[in-house]
């Protein structure tokens, strides 16, 4: 990988990440991943050294983990609860990220270092210690949890990325749909030489009536009648999932539907700028209900 290949890497925009429960579980299993690696390894020599305290060294080891979850969420609540850091009007870069991940880490291994010399006694430590063990050790240890803590942020945002493409998806097909229900049809009838011109989103309700079908607008309240039987009619709206069978003799336009009531047996639908009230019979009920609170949601 060239110099320009990381420059452009640390300078394209990352997703900022401002959710309260990516950050909790976040803290969780990097304080848990942690915690077992000083169980494993005891990086921090807890068994030469001698505890100040009479707790036992597993509960010990157990704090470092602690420490590490609180100071992870304790930096997402400082940068983003309280300092409001996501409303910022700034683009949040990727080189951004690494700095608050680093930030982190180091913060969690200061802490660490100051946690284990206030629980164990380790007597007089010079400053070669330090600088050739102590550091080096909070580094090692550092890595895979950085590691970890990217792989979970990838994770996250392209959940996130693919989710919000469904539902930039979602609301394409959705607005070609109401596009072309608003472009004018003809039906023809299949028995005698007529056909009428009707837009299928201006549908109120279509009944049965005797050898003609009742097409009735919601806009204009006129009724147009066809010589043809309701599933001819139907079959030709069977494109247009708005339009759904209520009754053996009514179909009807569930997008303008305002209120309806009655119980699981049967129930009768009121709709918008009409009088007339549609019988929902009971093999449809369920069905119909199930149309109406989605249609609530949206």
């Amino acid at each position: 990988m060239t110099l320009s290949n990381i420059q452009y890497y640390f300078q394209q925009q990352h997703p900022l990440i401002d959710d309260t429960s990516y950050y909790r579980k976040l803290a969780i299993v990097v304080g848990m991943v942690l915690t077992i690696f000083v169980y494993i390894f005891d990086p921090y020599d807890n068994y030469v050294a001698i505890p100040k305290f009479e707790i036992p060294i597993k509960i010990i080891q157990l704090g470092y983990g602690i420490n590490t979850t609180i100071v992870i969420y304790g930096l997402y609540w400082l940068l983003f609860r309280k300092l409001k850091f996501s409303t910022e009007h700034r683009t949040w870069k990727t080189y951004h990220h690494w700095l608050l991940l680093i930030a982190i880490l180091a913060l969690a291994g200061f802490i660490g270092t100051v946690y284990h010399r206030f629980m164990m006694d380790v007597g007089d430590v010079d400053t070669q210690y330090y600088v050739f063990v102590t550091i080096p050790r909070s580094i090692v240890i550092a890595i895979p949890l950085f590691v970890i803590t990217l792989l979970l942020d990838r994770l996250y945002t392209s959940k996130n990325t693919i989710e919000a493409s469904t539902v930039a998806i979602s609301k394409s097909q959705d607005n070609a749909s109401i596009c072309e229900s608003d472009k004018k049809i003809v039906l023809k009838s299949p028995v005698v030489n007529q056909c009428v011109e009707l837009q299928p989103s201006q549908i109120a309700y279509i009944k049965a009536s005797g050898n003609y079908v009742e097409i009735h607008s919601s806009e204009t309240q006129k009724v147009q009648l066809l010589r043809a039987s309701l599933r001819h009619v139907s079959e030709r709206l069977s494109s247009y999932a708005f339009l759904v069978q209520c009754h053996r003799q009514y179909f009807v336009n569930i997008q303008k539907v305002q209120s309806y009531k009655g119980n699981s047996q049967r129930i009768v639908l009121q709709l918008e700028a009409s009088k007339e009230q549609i019988p929902v019979s009971k093999s449809y009920v369920k069905k119909m209900l199930s149309y109406l609170k989605k249609q609530e949601k949206q």
